[in-house]
């Protein structure tokens, strides 16, 4: 009887725990199919080309990536090339994303394949891709160029033959900074993985996907392998100041840097890892500072398109002169009595992708930022990642005791979660001002929102949207926190805000930068600007809305004009409420080459900025026409370059590619990862597993001490 009723126990037992494991296979595989893999081409930067072939993986490594920059003044002409060497017995077609700067016009793309050099010819997005795909399939050497968001690009390479090199070469033009007396560029190398909130479209998602790679590929393993064997990169930058610089500094990366002349040499102190991105500062001598600027240009710079319908090469003969103005504000010395109380809305991103060293720099800002205040002033902190909560429901005094309570509440933040930024800006621009609200001092208050967050989002255009319905007289400044930052977001949210735009790489940054910040827009120096002909009539510029000119913070304004003949042109604005204006003869117009690519490029930008259901197709037709006019890659036309040769008659059998490469530098992941992260954690579905295996062991123990209901207990007896 004993020995049957212990064999029955066994076989309950055994029973059970068969059971239990099929519970735990299947919440397991659940795990791997809810875990956030839907990754895009935003988790990937330039990289590694990655192949399958009978279920196994295998890397051909970028074997170097050259950029070239050659400044000239105020403007930068820069040349990226990437060469990969497909090392294996295979035809590969290979694909990789890569960034770029956010204000970069890109006109120009050559393929080197072995002793060819096949240029890129600008066509519109969709023929574009059917033109490279039929080269692809007849087995010609092909590749295609698109943007997937403005600072975000895709390259494709079709039939790249056993053994090749392949040098894939394009161009871009671009302005520089010009701060508080610093010149400065930036190169992005890094793309920090970004987030798609629940209310995605499905349209959205399926655009994304059009173009992001899933990037679950052994993701541990790709990523040792870049830090060991490298995603590397060279830059050489030339730069021609025209005057002779007292400081040239590289913020993240090594440098060796020589002079001849007013001519100066930078390069790279060796190969530098592609984690993080690139920022260059130099400073001129004392009185050597530009108080304004203008280059011109008459024509376009790519005078040959061609005619999408019909392939027929067409010269364009436009004579229209393209103006770069940079708009100085005038120097207005800051007085205590021209000071006004603000209501200062400090907004920080605690979602996951804000880990590591992102957090630590935030919270800093954050305490930097509430230091700085006065007792004219109020405040509130907003924190987000899926949820969103406030220090206070109405704005604080800045006093002591407040002021307590806003360190305590930051000492508690911690980065984990998804980005759910629109109920965060939502909250922000509630505005608590009234017409005739004043502050303690019986003065009336300006609204100012800081916004600190890496950007790693992916809708940017409903966050704009929002921007600009919600706004009312606030003024929007967002802060870029992180080894790479969506600088292309925060740049057009500050725009849209008419605020600015701060950069923030390191912790040694965060205090010097903050304090600038509230400094610089305790007073903005030129409000309410606007540009005319000396006749009334309106120039053809943009941005067509200017934001405020803060102290010793100038803004670029690109000009068409129908001659050679240009007006004079006033600029005009408020300063201190009072109005005030200044004429521009363009006495001093510096010829330059690119001009009208900043122009295009600065319509472009203005147009999709403000894009929405309604004028969709109406912007996409516009950004079509002048990316073709223009020859540039736009969200509506690629370069594509074709061999007419066909060089793989088994173009059947050729492997595709994809891409991976380097976290962002101080990301933190952990070690149990098992995919590159998305900018949301799994933290609410890992709790929900937790919680499910705690319980299923407390039914385990339960059942061990036949303590479950319905259970019939068994007594075992020694005979």
């Amino acid at each position: 009887m004993c020995w049957l009723s212990r064999m029955s126990c066994l076989s309950n037992r055994l029973g059970y725990q068969k059971w239990f494991i099929s519970v735990l296979l299947v919440i397991f595989t659940a795990t791997v199919q809810a875990s956030p893999s839907g990754a895009t081409d935003e988790d990937i930067t330039q990289g590694t080309l990655v192949y399958f072939a009978k279920d196994k993986v295998i890397q051909a490594l970028a074997m170097d990536t050259q950029v070239s920059m050659d400044v000239s003044g105020l403007l930068n002409r820069v040349t990226v090339k990437q060469v990969f060497i497909n090392d294996t017995d295979q035809w590969l077609n290979g694909r990789y994303v890569f960034p770029l700067p956010e204000n970069a016009a890109v006109d120009s793309m050559q393929l080197r394949i072995g002793d060819k050099i096949i240029a890129g010819q600008i066509q519109p997005k969709k023929q574009a891709i059917k033109t490279f795909e039929t080269a692809k399939k007849q087995g010609k050497q092909a590749s295609l160029l698109q943007q997937q968001r403005r600072n975000i690009f895709t390259s494709e390479v079709a039939n790249l033959g056993p053994h090749d090199q392949l040098v894939v070469e394009l161009s871009y033009q671009q302005t520089l900074d010009f701060n508080d007396g610093l010149f400065s560029l930036r190169f992005p190398m890094a793309i920090t993985p970004r987030y798609h909130p629940d209310n995605t479209s499905n349209k959205d998602k399926q655009a994304l996907a059009i173009a992001y790679i899933d990037p679950t590929v052994l993701p541990n393993r790709v990523a040792e392998t870049s830090k060991n064997q490298g995603i590397n990169v060279n830059m050489q930058i030339t730069i021609d100041a025209g005057f002779t610089l007292n400081i040239i500094n590289s913020l993240y990366h090594p440098i060796k840097q020589s002079v001849n002349g007013q001519r100066y040499t930078v390069s790279f102190e060796g190969k530098q890892i592609a984690d993080r991105d690139f920022v260059l500062q130099w400073q001129a001598d004392v009185g050597a500072l530009p108080q304004a600027a203008t280059f011109y240009q008459t024509g376009k710079t790519h005078t040959v398109a061609v005619n999408p319908d019909d392939n027929i090469t067409i010269t364009a003969g436009d004579q229209s002169v393209y103006s770069l103005v940079m708009l100085m504000p005038p120097s207005v010395e800051v007085s205590e009595q021209h000071l006004i109380g603000r209501e200062l809305i400090l907004v920080i991103d605690t979602s996951g992708s804000m880990s590591g060293q992102s957090i630590v720099q935030a919270k800093q800002a954050l305490q930097f930022a509430i230091a700085g205040l006065r007792d004219i002033d109020t405040f509130n902190i907003i924190e987000f990642n899926q949820d969103i909560s406030l220090l206070s429901p109405e704005p604080l005094t800045a006093n002591s005791h407040n002021l307590g309570l806003a360190n305590r509440f930051i000492s508690t933040l911690e980065a984990d979660g998804g980005t759910e930024m629109a109920p965060a800006i939502q909250a922000a621009l509630v505005d608590t001002l009234q017409s005739e609200s004043v502050n303690v001092l019986g003065e009336s208050m300006l609204r100012q929102v800081i916004f600190m967050t890496d950007g790693a989002v992916s809708n940017e255009q409903q966050l704009y949207q929002l921007i600009s319905d919600q706004l009312g007289d606030s003024r929007f400044f967002t802060v870029g926190i992180g080894s790479a930052p969506n600088s292309d977001f925060m740049r057009r949210a500050a725009s849209m805000g008419r605020g600015t735009f701060t950069y923030i790489g390191k912790e040694t940054e965060v205090q010097q930068k903050i304090e600038q910040l509230l400094t610089k827009i305790e007073q903005p120096v030129l409000t309410n600007i606007g540009l005319y002909y000396l006749d009334g009539s309106v120039p053809d510029y943009w941005p067509s809305t200017i934001s405020d000119l803060y102290q010793n913070e100038p803004l670029w304004v690109s000009i068409k004009s129908p001659s050679q003949l240009l007006q004079p042109m006033i600029v005009s604005g408020n300063i201190n409420g009072q109005y005030w204006q200044q004429q521009l003869d363009f006495t001093d117009n510096q010829p330059a080459r690119g001009i009208d690519l900043l122009w295009a490029n600065a319509q472009i930008t203005a147009l999709e900025l403000h894009k929405n259901a309604a004028s969709g197709p109406r912007v996409n037709k516009q950004v079509e026409a002048l990316g073709m006019q223009y020859h540039l890659v736009t969200s509506q036309t690629s370069l594509v370059a074709v061999d007419v040769t066909p060089v793989n008659p088994m173009s059947d059998t050729t492997i595709d590619t994809n891409v991976q490469s380097h976290l962002p530098h101080g990301l933190q992941v952990g070690n149990q990862a098992q995919i590159l992260p998305q900018t949301a954690t799994s933290s609410r579905l890992w709790l929900l597993i937790g919680f499910s295996l705690l319980g299923l062991g407390i039914l385990h123990f339960l059942w061990l001490r036949q303590r479950l209901p319905g259970q019939v207990l068994v007594i075992e007896a020694n005979v």
